[in-house]
């Protein structure tokens, strides 16, 4: 008997002689095998009346709130349903609406429009910013400043407030308020902000830092060979920030940029994506996994995201449908809201100290194909593993008798796919029927085999690992 442990998810690999997975869908990498994914469940009164272009939601004195924009409006969220803040906008859906906190207000940028600001001490509606601020794309806070990229509609332009005043654009004086224009590197993509802020262009990557003389921010290149192509594939969570270039999957931490999906997936993806979707792309961080999730733009509304565990370093897919990823700080749901939701009070899987239902926690949210708000807290999705091609006789012919999944699931199907060559095509048989001591019989003879193990949708599992395989050398091929 052998014992084979899933390796990563490189399907940009060869599958002969390799030790990756080359198809690891469903499944979110853990530290010693994968773990499932659980389905979609809408939210109560969470339909919007249009497309979502733009969402995200923040904290303030003890109440969480929650915004999403379609191309005329922006609208507050509770389980009791949506309520306008702000009508009559001109969004598109190829820029969106990004939102961005500053102290109390939640303030929203589309590009077209003033910028808006959401005061919690008058809920009713959204009014503009004040002052003179220009039209952004982006925004960010750095320290006290409140950043604007693509500035004035200028895509090489980054402006800034005065210091402590989001409202106060007008230089000099007392004011630190400014402007510059990038001299090169392409079109700004992103602004990230922090201690210190990151300007994303197509082909370079900035650090603002603040000087508090007269020039008032210095700009240090941190890369000048790589830059975000795709504005809606960058998500940052503390001083990290991931996004899709023209190299291909990036990590920047204020200080150096790190290719991630190098020999990986950047093929694979880069084969599947097409510029023409880019505009349905999202990407979000999931802190508590150490999750980067980012939609497959191949689609509209996209239907595969790929998930990346920064801190194990590893990649897998899922076929998960949705028109707009965010991360924001959770509702609290009720119990009217459960039994909304799930019929029934029985019919939840959730426990009532669950994590999902207190408000004011980091979580992962999406709208559907549907324009439907939900999270991810429903039953498992199916999930696929496929190992790469294998050799269990050294060229000869294997005979493999047996097949034992590591695994908690107790419902999957095993399947082999052989042949005795590299060019011919495989040839798949499956077994569903396992023994009391997990053990699946099988007949089958071959050079090569590829192990495929799938676990249906519903199924209750914690963890997979890997197999045990038993094969026996059955004659020359």
């Amino acid at each position: 008997m052998t014992r084979i442990l899933f390796g990563e998810y490189r399907p940009d690999q060869p599958a002969h002689l390799s030790e990756s997975l080359e198809i690891a869908d469903g499944v979110v990498p853990i530290a010693n095998g994968y773990a499932p994914i659980s389905s979609f469940v809408a939210s109560r009164n969470g339909t919007l009346p249009a497309r979502c272009i733009g969402a995200a939601g923040y904290r303030n004195a003890a109440a969480s709130y929650l915004f999403a924009a379609t191309s005329t409006n922006i609208y507050s969220y509770s389980t009791s349903g949506y309520v306008s803040v702000a009508a009559g906008m001109t969004s598109t859906r190829s820029v969106g609406v990004q939102f961005c906190p500053y102290g109390p207000f939640m303030l929203a940028a589309n590009g077209t429009d003033p910028i808006k600001k959401f005061d919690p001490a008058s809920p009713g509606a959204m009014a503009n910013l004040g002052g003179s601020p220009p039209t952004a794309r982006y925004l960010g806070v750095v320290r006290g400043f409140l950043v604007a990229g693509y500035a004035g509609g200028n895509a090489l332009r980054i402006a800034w407030s005065d210091n402590g005043n989001p409202a106060n654009w007008t230089a000099g004086g007392a004011s630190e308020a400014g402007l510059y224009d990038m001299p090169s590197g392409g079109d700004i993509t992103g602004v990230v902000g922090g201690e210190y802020g990151l300007i994303f262009q197509e082909r370079r990557i900035l650090r603002m830092t603040y000087t508090a003389d007269d020039t008032i921010w210095q700009f240090d290149e941190i890369v000048t060979d790589a830059g975000c192509i795709a504005p809606k594939s960058l998500a940052s969570w503390g001083k990290v920030s991931f996004f899709w270039s023209d190299r291909g999957f990036m990590m920047c931490d204020g200080v150096s940029v790190q290719a991630i999906g190098d020999e990986k997936i950047d093929r694979t993806f880069q084969s599947l994506a097409e510029r023409a979707y880019f505009e349905t792309m999202s990407a979000v961080v999931d802190p508590r996994r150490a999750l980067y999730i980012v939609a497959l733009p191949s689609a509209d509304p996209t239907s595969t995201v790929f998930l990346y565990n920064y801190a194990q370093g590893r990649w897998t897919t899922a076929a998960i449908a949705n028109e707009l990823m965010f991360s924001a700080l959770s509702l609290s749901s009720s119990l009217e809201d459960l039994d909304a939701v799930y019929g029934s009070l029985d019919a939840t899987s959730l426990s009532l100290d669950s994590f999902a239902l207190r408000g004011g926690a980091p979580t992962l949210l999406l709208f559907d194909g549907a324009h439907r708000l939900g999270l991810l807290s429903g039953p498992n999705i199916a999930a696929t593993f496929v190992d790469g091609r294998r050799e269990f006789a050294g060229g000869a012919r294997a005979r493999i008798r047996t097949i034992r999944p590591l695994t908690d699931a107790a419902t999957a199907t095993v399947t082999i796919s052989g042949s005795n060559s590299l060019a011919a095509t495989p040839q798949d048989r499956s077994y569903d029927m396992a023994t009391a001591n997990g053990f699946y019989r099988c007949r089958d003879n071959w050079s090569l085999a590829q192990i495929k193990l799938a676990i249906p949708a519903g199924a209750q599992w914690t963890y997979a690992q890997g197999y045990d395989v038993e094969a026996v050398a059955g004659g020359r091929p």
